[in-house]
């Protein structure tokens, strides 16, 4: 049995795939520095009733005014910067509990010894006697304390789901994957799951004790059904050439992919970027495009604004299907394999605009042109002004599409004899990101057929120039764009 045999457990088949990754963590642990603000105000005001009972004061309390709660704002505003850990995830998945609360406890003292300074250097809280900022303090430590606790009870939890563990594909078999399988041993292995270690040459390297189980295309087959959180390239960084290639095959899924350096699992120093499993470095050359809370709110963004759409469009929507079917014999609704995140395949939904054939499709597939006499009188019309595209809505509400991305391609659509992962390199890169019904290059002029390569070029070049600058401001105003380009009913047909 080799090393890597016993140090990690093996990934179940896919009939038992994760709801989420270690993404999930970094966005529990996201919250902290908003309860942070609500525990040291609501200190404030349990330190106030708690020195109003100490004194026995009775009635409306003197420190409930304005100016109090406006001290009190001042003091608290710097809490989230000061008392901020940048390691809490990894250290909660590991179930340090004392570690953390030790952390915490020096950060907390930082934060008491600025309230202390601003009070003794600044007239904030001249007004606050000195039980009252002992008692704010106090309580302000048990409750930031409390929501460690349980944020970190919360990743326990999710570790216990498999939610919190990271899946990692080693890429190259040799000495540098022989350190690296250690080092993640001594990394608390069930935070970690190996998915296996991939070559190209499958026959084990000299003095190497880890073997292959397959190569590169084995792992971008893998990628579309598997989740994984890390690819590390266990390569010595003098293999440049050879990295490069490996990273521009490996593009194509939506996966951080890391270096790790040769000494990696010695005492060495050497400078990292990231860490995997918590503890191991790893320097990163390719980043997940769109993650953690910029996901979050693209998916936000599609089911709110493609949910009022759809209610909007429902009443055309019934109207099209009422003309296809007078028009001409067949479904109304056409489906058609196209690629999807990590190149997985999915169906998407369109109105029929051709005349319905119901042989199966040959595997060349040829693009649609002008005056193409397959289309119908009411799919020129709906080809022309877009409205073909509409029930792709959902697609969006299914989480196989976005609103805004790249284009899908039919899977066998050729340009000039050829596929497009066959005219370039990058080609397969735009699927590091849903499909969209509409994308930076529709509104740039790159919409319709491809029927030359510099037009597939421009489309793909665009398409990922849109995925390295997403924002929710650039949806947005492609979205608005959009509207100006079905109304011209450029290159649609």
């Amino acid at each position: 049995m080799s090393s890597s045999d016993k140090v990690f457990r093996p990934l179940a088949a896919e009939s038992a795939p994760r709801v989420a990754c270690c993404d999930a963590v970094h966005l529990v642990t996201d919250f902290i520095p908003v309860f942070d603000i609500l525990c040291i105000v609501s200190a404030y005001f349990l330190g106030i009733l708690f020195h109003d009972h100490w004194q026995g004061s009775t009635g409306n309390s003197i420190y409930s005014g304005s100016n109090f709660i406006q001290a009190a704002l001042i003091a608290a505003l710097p809490a989230p910067f000061i008392l901020y850990n940048k390691h809490f995830g990894s250290i909660a998945r590991r179930e340090d509990m004392g570690r953390l609360l030790r952390s915490h406890l020096l950060r907390y003292a930082i934060f008491a010894a600025f309230v202390l300074a601003l009070d003794l250097f600044t007239p904030a809280l001249d007004e606050f006697p000195a039980k009252t900022l002992l008692f704010w303090v106090m309580i302000g430590l048990a409750l930031t304390s409390l929501v460690r606790v349980v944020v970190a009870f919360a990743i326990r939890r999710l570790k216990s789901r498999g939610i919190s563990t990271e899946t990692i594909a080693i890429v190259g078999a040799g000495r540098v994957a022989d350190r690296l399988v250690k080092a993640l041993q001594h990394s608390h292995g069930d935070t970690v799951e190996l998915v296996g270690i991939f070559d190209d040459k499958l026959n084990n390297r000299p003095a190497s004790t880890v073997k292959a189980v397959g190569n590169i295309a084995d792992l971008l087959e893998l990628g579309k059904t598997r989740k994984i959180d890390w690819i590390l390239l266990a390569l010595p960084p003098t293999a440049e050439k050879r990295v490069l290639e490996i990273i521009q095959r490996l593009k194509v899924l939506s996966v951080p992919i890391g270096l790790c350096p040769e000494n990696v699992g010695t005492t060495l120093p050497y400078r990292t970027i990231d860490f995997v499993g918590d503890t191991v470095p790893v320097s990163l050359l390719v980043d997940r495009p769109i993650k953690r809370w910029d996901a979050v709110i693209k998916t936000i963004e599609d089911l709110t604004i493609g949910g009022m759409i759809t209610l909007v469009a429902l009443p055309v929507m019934g109207l099209i299907a009422l003309a296809i079917k007078i028009d001409s014999r067949g479904p109304i609704i056409y489906k058609q394999k196209r690629h999807t995140l990590n190149n997985q395949e999915f169906y998407i939904y369109k109105f029929r605009t051709m005349r319905w054939n119901p042989t199966p499709a040959t595997d060349t597939l040829k693009q649609t042109s002008r005056d193409d006499d397959r289309i119908t009188r009411v799919g020129r019309f709906l080809r022309a002004s877009s409205l073909d595209e509409i029930p792709q809505l959902f697609n969006v509400l299914k989480g196989d599409m976005s609103l805004v991305g790249p284009r899908p391609h039919a899977i066998n659509m050729r340009t000039e004899e050829r596929l497009g992962n066959e005219l370039t390199a990058t080609y397969a890169h735009r699927h590091r990101v849903k499909p969209g019904m509409t994308g930076w290059a529709q509104v740039n002029g790159a919409r319709g057929a491809t029927d030359n390569s510099a037009q597939l070029y421009r489309r793909v070049r665009l398409d990922l120039e849109y995925i390295e600058n997403w924002s929710v401001m650039l949806d947005l105003k492609i979205l608005v764009q959009t509207f100006g380009v079905v109304v011209k009913m450029t290159n649609a047909f």
